[in-house]
Order: C-alpha cells, then sequence, then structure tokens
C-alpha cells in the first residue's frame, strides 16, 4: 500500500527546485522535536498539504503531522538528527542521516542508533510536498520491545 501511495504522491506533485536551504528546513524540524518550536519549524518546512511517510505512518496535512511529531517528542527522553550527506537530483532532495534516539520500555532505557535516508520534493514557496523516509523501524525500534522484539530478532536470525 506504501509503494502505491508513494507513486501517487511523485506523480500528482508540481514539485519546483529544491530552495538553496533544503537541508536546514528538514533539520529544524527534526531537531526540534523535543522543542516548543516544532509547531512553528513544522509550518516554515512544510506546505498545508504534503505526502508524508516515515515507514510507521503516512501523514498528508500539517495538523496531522505537528500532532505525529508531537507525540513521538513526549514518548522519546532523547532524539537526535545528524545529517551526513545531502544530494540533489534536480527537485529531488536526499538526505542521508543518522538517528539516535533514547526511550524506556519497562524501565529500561533504550538508546537506538540508526540510519536512513529521505527523499524530499519541494513546493514554490520552499515547502515540502514530498517526505519518504527509507530506514529499517524494527532495528531502531520494535527489536527493543519485548515480545515482538523477540519476534523480530528470530525472523531476521533465520534470515
Amino acid at each position: 500500500m506504501y509503494y502505491t501511495a508513494y507513486q501517487n504522491a511523485l506523480s500528482k506533485t508540481n514539485s519546483a527546485p529544491a530552495p538553496d536551504n533544503a537541508d536546514q528546513l528538514f533539520r529544524n524540524v527534526f531537531n526540534n522535536l523535543q522543542s516548543a518550536d516544532l509547531h512553528a519549524a513544522i509550518d516554515e518546512s512544510y506546505a498545508k498539504q504534503f505526502y508524508f511517510n516515515d515507514t510507521f505512518k503516512t501523514i498528508t496535512d500539517s495538523a496531522s503531522l505537528k500532532d505525529y511529531l508531537s507525540k513521538t517528542g513526549r514518548a522519546v527522553t532523547k532524539f537526535e538528527v545528524t545529517l551526513e550527506d545531502v544530494v540533489q537530483s534536480d527537485e529531488d532532495v536526499y538526505v542521508r542521516w543518522t538517528m539516535t534516539m533514547q526511550f524506556k520500555v519497562l524501565g529500561k532505557t533504550i538508546d537506538s542508533h540508526s540510519v536512513g535516508m529521505s527523499h524530499l520534493r519541494f513546493n514554490e514557496a520552499g515547502q515540502i510536498i514530498v517526505h519518504q523516509d527509507f530506514w529499517d523501524g524494527a532495528d531502531a525500534f520494535y527489536q527493543h520491545l519485548p515480545v515482538v522484539g523477540f519476534w523480530v530478532r528470530a525472523i531476521r536470525n533465520r534470515l
């Protein structure tokens, strides 16, 4: 289902050349996840309507993204995204990043590190209209959960 939604988003967007500050718009949102500035960063960085998929959830409007990312920020004790590389190809921007996240599961502190890449497209106003993440959420999050984590690790070990 996400494949089709992503392909539809790519075909239906009227993207414009990426702004010079494309990487900063991305960084402003994801390094403010636990900040009072998060909503303002989303308003600056994202159009009112867009396609966003982080492999966990698909979102198409700024109010829902604000709610989702605010909840994510409150659910973790630490969250940081480091941009490792930014590449532009026509109107497409690809951001390779490392994410460090700390959260608690059953009273145990989990430090999670993962790598990923985000595909971004922008509108004429320089705001994000397509944001598709490519990363392994199972490695970063699910493997640390009781019961679910056991099965994720067991399946991986069998492959």
